[in-house]
C-alpha cells in the first residue's frame, strides 16, 4: 500500500509551495547460507580464475567455504513526486535511500524525468537490473548477475524514450564504473568525473539504442551497445554488445528467455543466454526456475600483471540453475525461499558453488 504524504516540499523558499510526495519502500530480512569454491591450487589456473573474474561472473560476494547466517538482504525507501507544467509536460523526480542498518544509509536508484508530448528525457544513477537474469526475461528463478554472468556496474546516465504504437525506442548513453574503463570498480562515477579527465577518475563510456515491444501478454527487447575507452587488442576490453530478450504471459503460467554476445577489442566472444519460468499454483504461491550459461571463446595471447596467458588460455564455459517460492501472506507481506547453484571459475575447477535463502518481506 502506497502512502500519499502532502509534504511542504518548498515552504522555507516560499512559504506557501506544497508538493505531494508518495513515499514507498521494502524490508527483507532472513536468513542465507553458501558454500562456495576457493580458487584452484594449481598456481596456472588460479591465475586464470583470477583474471575471468574481472569481467565474467564471480562468488557473488560470498566467503569461500561454508557460511550462513541472519540479518538484513533489502533495504529501501523511495521518494516521488511529480508536478504537471501543462501542455503535455511533466516533471517526476524519484530519490532513494539504500543500505540502511544500524552504521548509517547509502544512496539507491535517483532520477529526474521531463515527459514531453514527444518522449521522456531522463537522468538517472542507477544499478540497473541484470539484463537476462532480472529484467525482460527474468519471469522466474534467481539472478545470475555475479554468478554466471558479469556483476552489474553503478552507472550515471541520460536518455530519451518515445513510443511508436507498441514499441518504445530508446537512446542512452552511461557512464559507468568499471575496471577497464577508469575508476573504481562498484564505486560508481559522480558529477564532473565520468565523462572526460584522468584515465584513474574517468569511466567507461557507453551509447545505448533499444526497442521494445510491448502488447497483451508479450514483451520483446533488443538492444545494441557501443562502448568507448577501447584498448586495442585487449581480452578485457569491451567494443560492443548485440542482446534480445523476450517474455510470454500464458495467465498461470510465464515463460521468458534470451542471448547477448560481447566483443573485446582481442576479436573474443563472451556470449549469454538464459531462459526462465514461473508457475502460480494458486493466488498465494509462485514456484520459479531458471537456466543460464555463459561461454568466453577466442581469447588471445596476453600478459596480465606480467603474468603471460597462451591464446585460449582463458576460454571457458560455465552455467548455473536457480529455484525460487513466493509465498503472500497478503498483498504486501511475502515469505520467499530461493537456491542457486553455479559453477564460479569454468577454468580448473569443477565444484559448484551453492547459495539458499529463506526470507521475510514487507513493501509499503
Amino acid at each position: 500500500m502506497k502512502k500519499n504524504l502532502i509534504a511542504i516540499a518548498a515552504l522555507a523558499l516560499t512559504g506557501s509551495a506544497f508538493a505531494q510526495v508518495t513515499i514507498t519502500g521494502n524490508v527483507i530480512m532472513g536468513y542465507k547460507a553458501s558454500t562456495t569454491t576457493a580458487l584452484d591450487t594449481n598456481i596456472s589456473d588460479r591465475v586464470s580464475q583470477g583474471i575471468t573474474q574481472n569481467f565474467v561472473g564471480g562468488n557473488n560476494g560470498n566467503p569461500v567455504g561454508m557460511a550462513g547466517g541472519l540479518g538484513i538482504d533489502t533495504t529501501v525507501i523511495n521518494f516521488a513526486a511529480t508536478e504537471d507544467l501543462g501542455a503535455g509536460y511533466s516533471v517526476a523526480a524519484q530519490l532513494g535511500f539504500d543500505g540502511v542498518s544500524r552504521g548509517g544509509v547509502a544512496g539507491n536508484d535517483t532520477s529526474l524525468s521531463l515527459t514531453t508530448p514527444v518522449g521522456r528525457l531522463s537522468f538517472k544513477t542507477f544499478k540497473s537490473a541484470d539484463y537476462l537474469s532480472g529484467s525482460f526475461a527474468a519471469v522466474g528463478g534467481v539472478g545470475m548477475d555475479n554468478k554466471v554472468f558479469a556483476p552489474r556496474e553503478l552507472k550515471d546516465s541520460i536518455d530519451f524514450t518515445t513510443k511508436l504504437g507498441p514499441v518504445f525506442i530508446g537512446l542512452a548513453h552511461f557512464e559507468q564504473a568499471s575496471a577497464t574503463g577508469g575508476s573504481t570498480p562498484g564505486v560508481g562515477i559522480g558529477i564532473g568525473a565520468g565523462g572526460t579527465g584522468a584515465a584513474s577518475a574517468t569511466g567507461m563510456r557507453v551509447s545505448s539504442l533499444s526497442a521494445t515491444y510491448v502488447e497483451g501478454k508479450v514483451i520483446a527487447n533488443v538492444n545494441y551497445l557501443s562502448y568507448d575507452h577501447r584498448e586495442e587488442g585487449l581480452n578485457s576490453s569491451y567494443k560492443d554488445v548485440i542482446r534480445a530478450a523476450a517474455a510470454y504471459d500464458f495467465g498461470g503460467f510465464k515463460v521468458g528467455g534470451g542471448v547477448s554476445a560481447l566483443t573485446t577489442m582481442s576479436g573474443a566472444i563472451l556470449s549469454y543466454s538464459a531462459i526462465s519460468g514461473s508457475y502460480d499454483v494458486n493466488s498465494a504461491l509462485t514456484l520459479g526456475a531458471n537456466y543460464a550459461s555463459a561461454t568466453f571463446a577466442g581469447t588471445t595471447a596476453q600478459t596480465y600483471n606480467g603474468i603471460p596467458r597462451a591464446a585460449g588460455q582463458l576460454d571457458q564455459s560455465r552455467n548455473g540453475y536457480g529455484l525460487s517460492a513466493t509465498y503472500a501472506l497478503s498483498k504486501r507481506t511475502r515469505i520467499i525461499a530461493n537456491y542457486a547453484n553455479w559453477l564460479p571459475y569454468g577454468v580448473g575447477v569443477a565444484q559448484r558453488n551453492e547459495e539458499s535463502n529463506l526470507l521475510l518481506s514487507h513493501s509499503f
